[in-house]
């Protein structure tokens, strides 16, 4: 009971000390908790917009209008049954009367062409989805393919701008991490000075390391498992409708997760860890 009250006494002596250190452990955790969720959630977004394309295969001229139907099939006995990937064939007609909404004296004209028309027309087979990246070149040894284009690298710009993102919080989360141990390694040598007449009492009677090691370990882990209780209760009101905002300012961003339910009781573990490690470290 003695080394209970004894590890209480900086809260007595210096309340707002240990209030305050409580606070900023929060905050810290607080934003380690988003960085830490934003890092990771990027991850399936990338994913998508590096392997999200739309290839487009146009046919030769050459081709006859019966045969269309084998080149795609040939197109996709190739690729196989790929999960998400979508294709559809677009023959000189249906190009015409979408063109026709648009130009609707042009799109007379080309109807006008008559045999003629899949000659100058073009005609395509569009595959759309998350593909491998060989997709192209396989497409391109099709019997009847002319020429294919891919839309790869169109988000080429955006997957740096995350990509840069995700190290960005890394770094940040290390300084984070930094700074919490920083702020409790010099409370606790602030507790060790308050606990310092009575620590030299119990070590004159005899008292052994881990009963002179208890009380700053007590108050370490008191400050911090207020900072992580402060921390869950911060996620649970604030935290989970920050990452909602998140995910709601873009159609790309609608991709990422949901905060995973255990973080808020993460965050209450690291606060009561980092409180307990201060002392040891220092």
């Amino acid at each position: 009971m003695y080394l209970l009250k004894l590890s209480l006494r900086p809260w007595r002596l210096a309340p707002m000390s240990q209030f305050f250190s409580a606070i900023a452990v929060s905050l810290l955790l607080f934003l380690m908790g988003f960085l830490f969720w934003m890092q990771r959630s990027l991850s399936p977004v990338l994913i998508r917009l590096q392997g999200e394309q739309v290839v487009t295969a146009y046919l030769n001229p050459s081709i006859n209008t019966k045969d269309e139907a084998k080149v795609v099939d040939s197109i996709r006995l190739l690729l196989g049954a790929q999960s998400g990937m979508e294709i559809k064939f677009v023959g000189s007609r249906q190009f015409i009367s979408t063109l026709k909404t648009q130009y609707p004296e042009l799109g007379r004209e080309l109807e006008g062409l008559g045999s003629e028309t899949h000659q100058i027309v073009p005609r395509y087979v569009t595959l759309s989805g998350i593909l491998p990246s060989s997709t192209l070149e396989k497409v391109k040894t099709v019997a009847g393919i002319e020429s294919v284009e891919s839309t790869k690298d169109r988000y080429r710009q955006v997957v740096g701008a995350f990509s840069a993102l995700r190290w960005m919080s890394r770094i940040l989360m290390g300084g984070i991490c930094l700074a919490l141990l920083t702020g409790l390694i010099h409370l606790s040598r602030l507790n060790a000075y308050l606990h310092e007449d009575a620590l030299k009492l119990l070590q004159h009677l005899g008292a052994s390391q881990k009963v002179l090691i208890f009380p700053g370990a007590a108050s370490g882990f008191s400050v911090g498992l207020l900072g992580g209780l402060l921390a869950l209760l911060a996620w649970m009101t604030v935290g989970i409708g920050l990452t909602q905002h998140v995910r709601s300012l873009s159609s790309l961003l609608k991709g990422m997760p949901s905060a995973p339910s255990n973080l808020a009781l993460i965050l209450l573990i690291g606060g009561a860890m980092a409180g307990q490690g201060s002392l040891e470290v220092s």
